[in-house]
């Protein structure tokens, strides 16, 4: 931490997103919200169709599920700083190394012009570069402006995305090994249908990951 950081720290000292309890800015969950919602795992049931599965870090509750919430529809965009100690303790990044090319979930351009932002890009861009994989937030688009997932049953969820992504203009996806990013798990429809396309695309490989998720 240079001195600038310190004062900053000063000034606006880091609390937990969880509890609100004083924290380090380089750690800023505190251990007990930590062990509420910590569960790294490769989603159950998660490889199907184009996507060979899906990596997450916790369980979708308590302090991360209402950090996640935040920071779609509060616009609480400073809750990003929640996320890099969360990537950086899951066990498993040498199982991903070949996936060299990541790109989050995109939101239809109204979504986005309404939010301000992605929720994946806040959550991943900075940590994935730094792991050096190439980040590309504008390797897919959405055609269409979709329902909210978490108000439809799995089946229309499924409905809902189908047809919904495109490898964007000019983007090459041809014999690349992708890590397909979302801020939540559910039913995976979403990242299935993304992976679809990619695959059409010519990649060789998605493999999704998420922040969270509610599926075991």
């Amino acid at each position: 931490m240079n001195w600038g950081e310190a004062l900053l720290s000063l000034v606006f000292p880091c609390c937990c997103p969880g509890c609100g309890r004083m924290t380090e800015a380089e750690r800023p969950w505190c251990e007990a919200c930590l062990r509420k919602f910590w569960e790294p795992r490769l989603i159950s049931g998660s490889h199907s169709g184009a996507l060979e599965g899906c990596y997450t870090c916790c369980r979708y509750t308590e302090g991360i599920r209402a950090c996640i919430i935040r920071l779609k529809y509060n616009r609480e965009k400073s809750l990003g700083r929640a996320f890099p100690m969360l990537l950086e303790r899951f066990p498993w990044w040498d199982r991903l190394a070949a996936y060299d090319l990541a790109a989050p979930v995109p939101l239809s351009r109204a979504r986005k012009k309404s939010r301000g932002y992605n929720q994946c890009d806040v959550i991943f861009a900075s940590f994935m570069k730094r792991v050096g994989k190439t980040y590309d937030a504008e390797l897919l688009v959405r055609l269409r402006d979709t329902k909210v997932q978490s108000t439809l049953d799995r089946e229309a969820r499924q409905q809902n995305v189908k047809d919904a992504f495109h490898v964007n203009r000019g983007r090459s996806v041809a014999g690349r090994h992708i890590l397909l990013l979302d801020d939540v798990y559910t039913t995976g429809a979403t990242l299935r249908e993304a992976a679809r396309e990619l695959r059409r695309a010519g990649a060789v490989s998605v493999m999704g990951f998420t922040a969270a998720s509610g599926a075991r």
